[in-house]
């Protein structure tokens, strides 16, 4: 039975490429046996240093990539390893620089838009809202490589917002962003969780989350790191299966309070 609550569910998720030349190649394992949970509501952060992976994991995790073993389900569906299984309503904010650089703001997600096959009589509506809600009105003309850190980085999630996410997977942020850009975009995050979606995020840009703490308090926030291939809680964070635990002692403790209510209404 699916669980509607549950926006992503990674199961023994593995993967490895292989590296060198023919005759002298050898396979790296740069995912093991990944297990996360990740649920409506949520903002769960992963820590990892450079080359650990950690594209490799939000690329599986957001379907981009498929998994040499293990299972993956989105927003409430069946398990599975087939990326045509991912449903609409997952988006990706990557960390590349944008392809076309001499394009400007509003150029740029047009492009997205059509890239992500929005429906045209919608895009035009679309970009003008993220362009909005991202705080890039002012430098919708300019050109994409005369931004500064803090304003790719507005990009790079304004072109995921296009997609209207439900699950949104953020792909560390572009060097240089400032302190207050990067919390502005985290109170963003904060908001989409906040209205019932899930983010996730790696890298660099997990520490300038908590600045954007005090925006949305409530929103749940939960730290991993990814090391030697698995995503390990941080000290103050149970594991995936310490929290299967508890919500099972949960749901006995609520069905014997149940049985006993039933027993004293006879």
């Amino acid at each position: 039975m699916s669980d509607l609550g549950l926006m992503l569910s990674m199961r023994g998720v593995c993967k490895s490429y292989h590296s060198g030349v023919r005759g002298c190649s050898a396979t790296v394992a740069v995912l093991r046996d990944v297990d996360l949970d990740v649920r409506a509501g949520e903002v769960v952060g992963i820590a990892a240093g450079p080359t650990s992976g950690k594209t490799t994991l939000l690329m599986c995790a957001a379907g981009l990539l498929r998994p040499d073993r293990g299972t993956i389900s989105w927003i409430g569906g069946m398990p599975s390893r087939d990326l045509l299984t991912k449903p609409q309503g997952i988006a990706y904010a990557g960390d590349r620089p944008f392809p076309y650089a001499f394009l400007s703001v509003r150029e740029t997600l047009e492009y997205a838009a059509i890239v992500r096959d929005l429906p045209l009589r919608e895009s035009g509506a679309r970009v003008s809202r993220v362009l909005e809600h991202t705080g890039l009105g002012p430098v919708a003309h300019r050109r994409v490589d005369t931004l500064d850190g803090g304003s790719l980085t507005r990009l790079g999630i304004a072109a995921a917002l296009l997609a209207e996410p439900r699950l949104l997977f953020v792909d560390d942020v572009p060097p240089g962003c400032d302190a207050d850009s990067a919390t502005e975009v985290g109170a963003l995050i904060r908001g989409l969780a906040a209205d019932g979606g899930a983010v996730v995020v790696a890298g660099r840009f997990v520490a300038s989350l908590a600045l954007a703490q005090a925006f949305y308090p409530g929103v749940t926030h939960r730290s991993f790191v990814l090391v030697g291939g698995r995503v390990e809680p941080t000290a103050d964070q149970p594991s995936v299966a310490a929290r299967r635990t508890a919500a099972a002692r949960a749901r006995v403790a609520e069905a014997e309070r149940r049985s006993a209510a039933e027993n004293e209404a006879r």
